[in-house]
């Protein structure tokens, strides 16, 4: 298995650090032989190896001099592009930088990556919120897995939960914490945070980027909310105008206090609903009671509640910020692409 990495800012750089530690792993447990062959970056330049990159040092040598270019390999590209139409490898893992609004270049990155016969592997959201359908359409046709674990709720598993567990199932609606920066954010002010320590926390943490409106507007929910609209509904893509959209800045000492009186958390929940064929998407804050299981998920975490047609209400939570999570989906969906026969050409509920 030879994998091409698009992407190297923190997730990138953390996906290479846990496929290094965890690469015996998948030899010995499932007998595949796996190497990280090339790395791009838009503007720090390109390493490729066909045997192998030396991953310790390339992580090393990036540390000290901001930039891949001139590091271990024997690159002969000078660009992503370059490297997906020419170089061999088996698998794609794509994360760069999101971009809701023009996200074409990735689009193509994974396309041409798919016409090549190679799996995809992504955590990026612009994609998959403006064009799921396309690209799983694409997936399909060329027979190649395509899987976006870490595109909406970091380290938890959402699409494979719903894929795996439940099976035979339908479901009718479900509404989440999908922004475990905010829910982090939300949890200091219940401390006594105001809210401009709380972010002030959060980015020292590095749950928050420097510019956080995207996170606290509510942005980013409604984004990943649309995205599992389409992916797990059926939907088609939805306009964020489309979409009731309140985020965490207004929310008031007032109104937490009076949450915590009755028992319960303010929570920034993001709803799914269909309503004959059309999804119904709202985001915004929320007091939930004590016995809520949103109510109940803490710091930097998510949690997605489905509500079933046979299984009545079933909960999933976990990590929800951080390169390290992040990337764990990653290397998760990398060994169901390589190891896994009925791997999904898209997901297909």
């Amino acid at each position: 298995m030879k994998i091409l990495l698009l992407g190297f800012g923190n997730v990138g750089r953390a996906f290479c650090e846990l496929f290094a530690e965890r690469r015996s792993w998948i030899r010995s447990r499932f007998g595949v032989e796996g190497e990280i062959v090339g790395i791009a970056t838009r503007t720090r330049g390109c390493l490729y190896d066909s045997e192998g990159l030396p991953l310790e040092e390339v992580l090393s040598y990036e540390a000290s001099a901001g930039r891949l270019a001139k590091g271990p390999g024997k690159s002969s590209f000078g660009s992503a592009g370059d490297l997906l139409e020419n170089a061999d490898y088996d698998l794609l893992v794509e994360c760069t930088t999101t971009n809701i609004t023009h996200p074409k270049t990735a689009m193509e990155f994974m396309k041409t990556a798919m016409k090549h016969k190679a799996a995809v592997v992504t955590s990026n959201k612009g994609p998959l919120f403006l064009s799921y359908h396309e690209l799983e359409k694409h997936a399909r046709e060329q027979e190649v897995p395509f899987l976006f674990e870490a595109a909406v709720l970091s380290g938890t598993p959402l699409f494979s939960f719903a894929r795996y567990c439940l099976q035979g199932a339908r479901i009718i609606s479900c509404e989440g914490i999908v922004n475990g920066t905010c829910n982090y954010i939300l949890d200091l002010m219940a401390q006594g945070s105001s809210f401009d320590e709380a972010l002030l926390d959060a980015r020292r943490k590095g749950y928050a980027e420097p510019e956080p409106l995207f996170d606290v507007e509510g942005t980013d929910s409604a984004v990943k909310a649309c995205i599992i609209a389409q992916v797990i509904f059926g939907s088609y893509p939805l306009t964020l105008e489309e979409v009731h959209v309140e985020g965490i800045r207004d929310v008031s000492g007032a109104m937490i206090q009076k949450a915590l009186r009755s028992g319960g958390n303010v929570r920034l929940v993001a709803r799914i609903e269909i309503s004959g064929k059309k999804p119904v998407i709202s985001v915004k804050p929320e007091v939930l009671p004590g016995a809520h299981p949103l109510s109940k998920v803490t710091g930097a975490s998510n949690g997605v509640l489905f509500v079933t047609d046979t299984l009545g209400e079933v909960f999933v939570a976990g990590g929800g910020a951080g390169p390290r999570q992040t990337a764990y989906s990653l290397f998760r969906d990398v060994v169901e692409a390589s190891v896994c026969e009925e791997c999904p050409m898209g997901y297909g509920f």
